[in-house]
């Protein structure tokens, strides 16, 4: 019996023994192709770029491609010939090789390119929505990872709507394909790079930021119902907390469908987070108003309430980066409205907001929806004046005048001063570099009083009621003094 028993545990012993030798054989000979096919790579480059010897790497590129014809020198290869294509023939290159190097071999075992993928699915997925192949994208997408999905979103679909506003019936469903992908996608990682290192943001959050914009598209295309299961999936505690105009659509989306307690809600949870539009910020007041009971003598008042203590504490500590106590040269610039500002008719003690801005500048005229309720709000203060500086652009009056027609800003209050070119200086930007160093970037908001420069901030983060805020509380220190 003990005879038998070990009779079959030493055949089980052998057993595993043949099996582990023949599995590191196996092991052994893959890490040698690949080497070998390193090698021969090295020996390419080191021809092809140290020595210039164009024929011999020539020579040892067509052994590469003859020994590994699926290896990684092959597929870079082909990924990059993809450059030279364009049309129909483009498309079809782009297949074959989604056929030749299948991106599910490369999540199964990644290697150190990546990136050839990563090029390869922006480009192409980029292209499919040009052309508008959105059957063939719909087929495409789920081989790609998270972030090259969100990088699609963002050149496309959120391109239309921040900067390029067009009828969102015209691409609301593809934008629902999309987002619904990245929702699949979110919780897996893909270290595309193999760096081990997790992006600042992990895929969660940056989602978060989609679906409001997404609830945007859906509320503006009419579907209430939708636009609200898309903003729901953000946390409660940070639904608010990613994107004005989504906010808006959010509350609209309530409204809507007749549910008036939680648009109510939505708006003071809006302001909570400081991301409001001006649209927003009008149906609070108004819901101030109808309260029966107020729960603050007034409405600035009740305002400044709702904003949680993380709100007062990134404004406070945005405002207190931007704080500074520097000269500035005297400046002259001609008003649209004729004759010419003069620094030197500037008061003691009034403060002074200058926004640099362009007609051609983007983020410049989002950021004037902003500006107009911080004019507005100091609109009876005679110690505040604002202009907003055409810096870095031609004068043109009509091109002004349907920008502020197109945004719907008041052009009595919101006085649009030229700035010039130095001299012998062709770009009309001298006070602009007599204010603002060290960057050529705009829109710039500069603060001034008692002939220096008290404030300076760069770009628009997105939120009019947030610039709204910021521009007051500078205001409200200077005023402090």
């Amino acid at each position: 019996m003990h005879q038998s028993l070990d009779k079959k545990m030493k055949k089980k012993i052998l057993l595993i023994l043949v099996l582990g030798f023949a599995f590191g054989m196996i092991v052994s000979a893959q890490k040698h192709k690949v080497s070998q096919e390193q090698e021969m790579i090295n020996q390419y480059f080191d021809l092809q770029y140290k020595q210039g010897d164009s024929a011999g790497a020539e020579k040892v590129r067509a052994k590469i491609l003859k020994k590994f014809p699926r290896g990684k020198f092959a597929r870079r290869q082909e990924a990059e010939g993809l450059a030279r294509l364009q049309g129909e023939e483009f498309f079809a290159a782009a297949d074959k090789f989604r056929k030749d190097f299948p991106v599910a071999d490369f999540y199964k075992a990644p290697d150190d390119q990546g990136f050839v993928y990563v090029n390869f699915y922006n480009g192409y997925i980029r292209a499919l929505w040009s052309q508008k192949k959105y059957d063939k994208l719909k087929e495409v997408l789920p081989e790609c990872e998270f972030g090259m999905v969100s990088d699609l979103y963002q050149h496309s679909v959120m391109w239309l709507v921040q900067k390029a506003p067009t009828d969102p019936r015209e691409y609301a469903e593809m934008s629902k394909v999309m987002l619904d992908e990245m929702i699949r996608k979110a919780p897996v990682w893909v270290d595309m790079y193999q760096t081990g290192q997790k992006p600042y943001r992990s895929q969660e959050q940056q989602l978060w930021y989609y679906l409001a914009v997404e609830t945007e598209i859906l509320a503006k295309s009419g579907q209430y119902q939708e636009a609200l299961s898309y903003m729901d999936r953000i946390p409660a505690d940070e639904r608010f907390n990613q994107y004005a105009q989504g906010n808006q659509a959010y509350y609209e989306s309530l409204k809507a469908l007749g549910r008036n307690d939680n648009a109510a809600k939505a708006l003071e949870g809006s302001a909570s987070t400081g991301l409001m539009t001006s649209d927003l910020f009008k149906a609070l007041r108004g819901h101030y108003d109808e309260l029966s009971s107020k729960p603050k003598p007034t409405f600035d008042e009740y305002f400044a309430s709702l904003k949680s203590d993380k709100a007062r504490e990134n404004l406070t500590r945005e405002v207190m980066q931007g704080m500074m106590e520097e000269d500035y040269p005297a400046f002259e610039m001609e008003s649209i409205r004729g004759g010419k500002v003069k620094s030197a008719d500037f008061k003691k003690d009034e403060i002074v907001v200058l926004d640099f801005w362009a007609t051609w500048c983007a983020p410049c005229i989002a950021a004037m929806e902003g500006m107009q309720m911080a004019v507005n709000k100091y609109q009876t203060d005679q110690r505040v004046k604002f202009y907003f500086v055409c810096t870095q652009d031609a004068r043109d009056d009509a091109r002004v005048g349907r920008v502020f027609q197109r945004k719907h800003l008041d052009s009595q209050k919101m006085e649009v001063l030229y700035d010039h070119a130095a001299p012998g200086k062709d770009e009309p930007d001298a006070v602009y570099r007599s204010i603002i160093k060290g960057t050529s970037g705009i829109p710039q908001k500069a603060v001034l009083k008692n002939g220096k420069v008290r404030y300076i901030a760069e770009g628009y983060g997105g939120s009019p009621s947030g610039l709204m805020d910021e521009i007051s509380a500078v205001i409200e220190l200077l005023k402090a003094e």
